[in-house]
């Protein structure tokens, strides 16, 4: 369960990290293999591997790091997503309430 909070915040900080270059650099062509790319950079920096903490075989490490990295980068593009559904689900609860009510 701890590996799954570790790969949705590292994925939502990689994410940013590259939201916040693309603000200072046309980076839309590449966004998606540079993240990519920072989440495996991160996942070896951090020798975290997702596999490895779940006991999976892969040829290589760098496999394991490359692969916890399109993880990384998967939940970093899908994150603000949810969050932005639920905001959106839960405000129409309140406005359906409200309506009700008066």
């Amino acid at each position: 369960m701890y590996e799954f909070a570790i790969v949705v915040l590292l994925g939502i900080g990689t994410f940013k990290v590259v939201d916040m270059l693309n603000e200072y650099v046309d980076l839309s062509k590449i966004q998606s293999i540079l993240t990519i790319g920072l989440g495996a950079l991160v996942a070896w920096a951090l020798e975290f591997s997702l596999f490895a903490q779940w006991n999976i075989a892969v040829r290589s490490e760098t496999i394991g790091y490359v692969g916890t990295g399109l993880m990384l980068a998967a939940a970093g593009y899908a994150a603000p997503q949810v969050f932005e559904h639920v905001a959106e689900v839960i405000g129409h609860r309140r406005e359906a309430t409200k309506v009700r009510a008066a």
